[in-house]
């Protein structure tokens, strides 16, 4: 209820919110503590508020969304049991987001239960939650096999490929990193550079001049402009030639590029070749 007195009330958010539960006796219990607050139920209105279990999202969509998965200590047998038969459901929670998702619960009982999805979850969470530009650190280590996302709709089969060859090779990436209202592929950290890594299919992002379209264009723009280097391969690149792909980032992680602007950089954010 915290969070949503200061979406609402603090911080006058203005998008649309949603907020979802895999058990109804708890949708059912925030919806009731939102109408008994008088100023919460009128801004509840204009953001287009609901609250309910997934089966209710499931086809709508809301700005910002509040997953709550109500693990904690001590919770019965038959409740747990209900949660590992709801993987399924579980990815319609998480994507039901236009802009971001909350997950608002408790990490330690849900990073330590035996609902899988809900653990790897929680582990893939406190990472990304640790993980902060300039980080000297090495990269998190999320394992060789791709991890649980958010929205593993928007994942394809050669990031994942991508993911476990640079694993494989020592390099260690987080997938689906949230910067501004890009979604990133694959990110690494070095030191203070950062490497936003682009696995691209021809049908969404090769314009009619064969050239990287228009709209990415401006997203490598904008990422350099934030401190990013980019670099960006085709599919075909990907399944055709992978060892070269990993050879590319390993070229980044080994030789410091020059300074923003300069022509080396430009040639990061533009390495794909028309085919």
């Amino acid at each position: 209820m915290s969070e949503l007195e200061r979406l609402l009330l603090k911080s006058a958010y203005p998008g649309s919110i949603g907020v979802v539960s895999p058990f109804r006796a708890q949708a059912n219990r925030i919806r009731d503590l939102v109408h008994q607050n008088e100023a919460l139920s009128a801004a509840s209105t204009r953001a287009e508020l609901l609250v309910d279990t997934v089966h209710k999202f499931q086809g709508d969509e809301r700005d910002l969304m509040i997953f709550s998965p109500v693990v904690a200590q001590g919770m019965s047998a038959g409740s747990i049991g209900f949660l590992r038969k709801q993987g399924n459901l579980f990815n319609v929670a998480i994507t039901r987001a236009r802009s971001c998702l909350l997950t608002v619960g408790d990490a330690t009982a849900c990073g330590s239960c035996v609902v899988e999805y809900l653990r790897e979850y929680a582990s893939y969470v406190h990472s990304a939650n640790e993980l902060r530009p300039g980080d000297t650190r090495a990269n998190v280590d999320l394992g060789p096999t791709y991890p649980t996302v958010a929205d593993p709709t928007k994942v394809s089969d050669w990031e994942r490929l991508l993911y476990r060859l640079l694993y494989q090779e020592g390099i260690r990436t987080l997938p689906q990193f949230s910067v501004e209202q890009y979604c990133l592929d694959l990110a690494i950290f070095e030191g203070d550079r950062r490497l936003d890594i682009e696995v691209d299919g021809e049908q969404y992002h090769r314009a009619w001049n064969r050239e990287l379209s228009y709209r990415d264009q401006l997203r490598n723009q904008r990422l350099i402009e934030l401190g990013w280097d980019v670099v960006r391969f085709w599919v075909y690149q990907v399944r055709d030639e992978p060892h070269a792909c990993v050879a590319r980032v390993r070229e980044w992680l080994q030789k410091p590029l020059s300074k923003q602007g300069e022509p080396s950089r430009t040639s990061v954010a533009s390495s794909k070749a028309a085919r």
